[in-house]
Order: C-alpha cells, then sequence, then structure tokens
C-alpha cells in the first residue's frame, strides 16, 4: 500500500514538475497596444486566444504612458470625437496633427518602448497600434529582438508612417487583404514582398465556431418567424443605434430588431420606450460580449464601417449595412469598398434609403443568394489558422541568430 501511494505521488510530482516545465518554457511576446478604439484590444484578446498555450503576453500602452506638451496623450481625447461624431476633426488630427506630433517625439518613443523591452525580455515584439512603427522597430532592433506588425485596419495610412526608414532584419508585416491601400502603399515605403503575411486581420475565434441559431433564438426569446435585424453602431455611432431602432421599428416589416447600446445605459434606456409597430418585436442589449452568438441569430446587420465590425461580420457571412450618414474616417473608406466589391452589402448614406435597403437585403430571395454566392468566392480569412506559423518563424529565427 505504502509502495502504491509512493508510486502515484511520484507520478502526480512528475506531472507537475511537467506543467511548471512548460510554463517556463514559453516564449515571450511584448504587445504594444492602444486603447483608442476597440479594435486593437480585440486584436490582442485574439491574439491570446489563439496562442495562449505557447505564449507568455506582456501588454502595455506606449501612447497612453507618452507625455505630449506636459499632458498625457490623446487616445482620451480621440475616443471622444468618436462618440461625439467629431470625424472630421479626427480625420484632420490624423492626417495633419498627429504625424508630426509623433516625429518630435521619436527618442522619447524609442527610449520607452525600449525600456519595457529590457524589462520583458521578449522573444518577439508585437505593434497592434498605428503612427509609431518605425521608432517601435528601431528599439527592437538595438535590442535584437524581432519585430511583426499586425495591423488592425485595411487602409494603412496610419500604421506606416517612417515605415520606409526600417532596417530591421526580422521584420514583418500581417495585413487583412490584397488592396492598393494595404499592400501598395507597403511597397511606397520600400516593405518587400517577402516581409508582407496576407493572412487576413485578427478575429476572435468564436466568430468561427458555428453555432445552433434555433437555441439561441430561444435564449434570447426572439420570435421563430420573424426575420432578425441586428443594428451594432457603437459609441462611435452617438445616437445612430437609436435612429436606426426607432425608425425601422415603426413602419410594418414583420421583423425583430436587436438593437445594442454598449456602454449607454442612458440610449439604452430611450430605445425601450420607442414604440414600435405591431408586427415589430424589439430587444435592446446592453453592454455584452456575446456578438457572435447575436450575428449568428442575425438575419442582417446594420454596423458602422469600422474594421473590427466589418471584419466580424465578414466572418460571419453576414448582408451588410453600413452607416456612412456622418462623414467617414479616412481609413474606414476602405471597408465601405471592400463589402460593396465583394458584393455583400452597401452604404447607408441617408436616413431614409434604410426602409427600401432593408426590405431588399431581408425579402429580395435573389439579393440574398448573390449574396451567399459572393461569400462563397471570397479569400477566406486565415489568421487563425496561420498567426501561429508566422510567429513561431520569427521567434526560430531569433534563435539562430
Amino acid at each position: 500500500m505504502v509502495s502504491w501511494l509512493k508510486f502515484c505521488s511520484m507520478i502526480w510530482l512528475l506531472a507537475f514538475a511537467s506543467l511548471q516545465a512548460e510554463e517556463i518554457c514559453k516564449k515571450k511576446i511584448l504587445v504594444l497596444c492602444s486603447n483608442g478604439g476597440n479594435g486593437h484590444n480585440a486584436a490582442v484578446g485574439a491574439l491570446k486566444t489563439i496562442l495562449h498555450d505557447r505564449y507568455e503576453f506582456t501588454v502595455i500602452y506606449p501612447i497612453d504612458e507618452l507625455e505630449m506638451f506636459g499632458v498625457q496623450s490623446g487616445e482620451g481625447l480621440y475616443n471622444l470625437f468618436l462618440q461625439k461624431g467629431w470625424t472630421r476633426s479626427v480625420n484632420f488630427v490624423s492626417r495633419y496633427v498627429a504625424p508630426k506630433v509623433f516625429r518630435r517625439y521619436k527618442k522619447k518613443i524609442e527610449g520607452l518602448i525600449g525600456n519595457h523591452i529590457e524589462a520583458a525580455e521578449p522573444d518577439l515584439v508585437v505593434s497592434v497600434i498605428p503612427f509609431i512603427n518605425f521608432y517601435a522597430s528601431e528599439a527592437a532592433r538595438k535590442a535584437t529582438v524581432p519585430f511583426l506588425m499586425i495591423t488592425t485596419d485595411n487602409d494603412l495610412q496610419t500604421f506606416v508612417h517612417g515605415l520606409q526608414g526600417v532596417c530591421h532584419p526580422n521584420f514583418k508585416v500581417v495585413v487583412g487583404t490584397h488592396l492598393s491601400c494595404s499592400q501598395e502603399i507597403l511597397h511606397e515605403k520600400n516593405i518587400a514582398d517577402h516581409l508582407i503575411e496576407v493572412i487576413g486581420l485578427p478575429v476572435r475565434p468564436d466568430f468561427l465556431v458555428k453555432k445552433d441559431a434555433k437555441l439561441l433564438r430561444e435564449k434570447y426569446q426572439i420570435p421563430a418567424h420573424k426575420p432578425v435585424i441586428l443594428i451594432m453602431i457603437g459609441g462611435a455611432g452617438g445616437d445612430a443605434t437609436y435612429q436606426y431602432a426607432k425608425t425601422l421599428g415603426r413602419i410594418q416589416m414583420g421583423v425583430h430588431l436587436i438593437a445594442c447600446a454598449g456602454r449607454n445605459k442612458e440610449m439604452a434606456d430611450a430605445m425601450r420606450k420607442i414604440k414600435i409597430n405591431v408586427s415589430n418585436s424589439l430587444t435592446v442589449m446592453e453592454f455584452t460580449d456575446q456578438i457572435p452568438e447575436l450575428m449568428t441569430i442575425a438575419d442582417l446587420i446594420i454596423t458602422k464601417p469600422g474594421t473590427l465590425s466589418t471584419t466580424e461580420s465578414l466572418a460571419m457571412q453576414l448582408p451588410i449595412l453600413m452607416d456612412c450618414t456622418n462623414p467617414v474616417i479616412d481609413w474606414e473608406q476602405a471597408n465601405i469598398d471592400l463589402i460593396k466589391n465583394y458584393g455583400v452589402g452597401k452604404d447607408i448614406k441617408k436616413l431614409e434609403q434604410t426602409e427600401m435597403l432593408v426590405r431588399e437585403y431581408l425579402y429580395d430571395t435573389e439579393l440574398r443568394y448573390r449574396v451567399q454566392q459572393a461569400y462563397q468566392k471570397m479569400p477566406a480569412n486565415r489568421f487563425n489558422e496561420s498567426i501561429a506559423g508566422v510567429i513561431d518563424e520569427m521567434c526560430t529565427t531569433k534563435d539562430s541568430l
């Protein structure tokens, strides 16, 4: 009996030691992230989900840490502009102000990131943020650490500042699609083809797992016979979600609306008071992390032209109507062009167009069939299946240097 207990103890100790060794052997990734919008944090979340068993992550927010003119940087200001719908101001600042400001602080940025590299001792530095990638690549080069840019937009205009100066020997860029505003803009910065990985943009694995729409309808108490319109404009849309819910809710359409208010409780309360047509029904969703479930239920999505919501909608193969009733952020125009070129959606330029477009994309069987066929021909987003190979190769190359 004693011998058996000793044997079991030895097995347990060996298993524990093996787990500890596996944890110790994990390679380290230092990720440069941003709180400007939601896409950067979502990309990091996807990376962690895909690679958590093999890599240890340290996430930093260098632009947030940066003090300019004695005050903290402008990510909070950027988010405020988005929430207020001040897209013209966002475009002006990103086009003319931000590049000059970041150039002025290039040594400070490089030093700040260099300090984080020294502290974290990573095997790889990954950036999912714009504007500072050249300075970050220099910090990584001087520390002899590989540097990987994972872009979170289809238009890379904010990602490529200074990249013509990159001389890092272990440098790569991940992009989403073969677009002039992605690959060609990199070529203009002297980034060679063999340094560009066209594998798609980060997307949470939850969006790629098939779910039972019938069971989800029961979970969310949605009538089985009604087509579902998901309205998901987000904080940047201001009161656009309310306007779409009100406009569509009052029309006799026989639909169920899911209107997402996020953390805007005031808007959620206002939407619950909308008097809707008796043929329709409405679910108001406050903040939720179950967007993949809501998209599974949806027959059509009305969303903003942001890259995150575009990538998720494409992954779920939804017909897409993009809210363009306000001026569009410069780099989001590529997403509008993308869905129109693929033939899977259209843009809403005036609220008055909404009913006509919704009826077409819900009830025109020929159009819905064309959308389905377009999705079958669309290049697959291979990010989740390919990114591990890209990162493994870069880390292996580091080991061999």
